[in-house]
């Protein structure tokens, strides 16, 4: 019997099976490449919510019977499209989806967070009480009021990023060529005015050809000495080698990452190293919109999309 196959958080699977059964069963493999590849034969679908199997034209070739894909994920760049749109199989993400994602303030909070972290050197100084310590001069913090956020990509979590900040009373400003009309309460700069003005540097942008690579080595050289980089949207919208390398230099007085090129292995990736023996790296293992709340909501979407897909077709 043609099914779904369901990858994603388990308390979400009821979610998935109260939108596609009993017509279109709904089966949840183990989350790794030879285990999922195995379990496509039969299926008519795939609803993934959780990025950590990539679908490359091996593992699509393993589905002849596939005719949708629809991710609870605003981000799909561990599934090969060219496959897919070479076969006519539609591939659905949640980046288009602006009216159900504006509420949703998971991933927004959490790069707040990573902000925070940094600039009161959290990591350090919890590892410090656990050692039976208590010298607080080791810890100077930033005070968030006065200082300038500057957000790379003004729309949905770059906007409520900079609420947040306002909030603190800190000055915003913004770069994003795509945004129209321009948010009203940040200031509009070119990147590179933007990475010499910002004390904390926060990117929400997708991954794309125009954002691969958008903030390299030039970019890193620009910003100013001590500034603090968030970065929750992908890996691989910095050169992470250099990235590395203006915290060895001492250009960023710290980093919080949510995402890794990679990921999700990650065991011997350079950052990873590095967080390992220095505070000043936070990483997260993706975790920025994974509330059940968010996560529930995201994956009935995604369900009724592969409905809809599935209902004007041959069973």
């Amino acid at each position: 019997m043609n099914s779904v196959v369901y990858l994603g958080p388990s308390h979400a699977i009821s979610t998935a099976q109260s939108v596609l059964e009993p017509r279109w069963p709904v089966i949840v493999p183990e989350a790794t490449y030879d285990s999922v590849g195995a379990s496509l034969f039969d299926a008519v679908a795939v609803l993934d919510a959780s990025m950590r199997v990539r679908f490359d034209r091996a593992i699509l070739e393993r589905a002849p019977v596939l005719r949708v894909i629809s991710t609870a994920t605003t981000g799909a760049d561990h599934i090969d499209a060219r496959v897919l749109a070479d076969r006519k199989i539609p591939l659905f993400t949640l980046a288009s989806e602006k009216e159900l994602l504006q509420n949703l303030t998971a991933a927004a909070e959490h790069s707040w967070l990573l902000l925070m972290t940094c600039a009161r050197r959290l990591r350090g100084a919890v590892q410090h009480v656990l050692e039976g310590k208590w010298k607080r001069e080791e810890f100077p913090g930033i005070m968030l009021r006065g200082k300038t956020l500057g957000l790379v990509g003004c729309g949905r979590i770059g906007s409520w990023m900079g609420r947040y900040a306002r909030a603190f009373q800190m000055e915003v400003v913004g770069y994003d060529p795509f945004v129209a009309p321009w948010p009203e309460e940040i200031i509009r700069l070119d990147l590179g005015e933007l990475l010499a003005r910002a004390d904390f540097i926060s990117i929400h942008v997708p991954l794309n050809d125009q954002t691969r690579g958008l903030i390299a080595e030039p970019e890193f050289e620009k910003m100013k000495p001590g500034a603090v980089l968030i970065n929750t949207s992908r890996g691989s919208v910095t050169d992470e080698e250099a990235l590395l390398a203006s915290l060895q230099n001492g250009r960023l007085a710290a980093a919080g990452l949510d995402v890794l090129e990679g990921e999700p292995i990650v065991a011997t990736h350079r950052l990873v190293e590095y967080a390992r023996k220095h505070e000043n790296l936070i990483i997260t293992p993706h975790i920025g919109g994974f509330c059940p709340d968010a996560v529930n909501l995201v994956v009935a979407h995604a369900a009724r999309r592969i409905s809809d897909v599935l209902a004007q077709s041959p069973s």
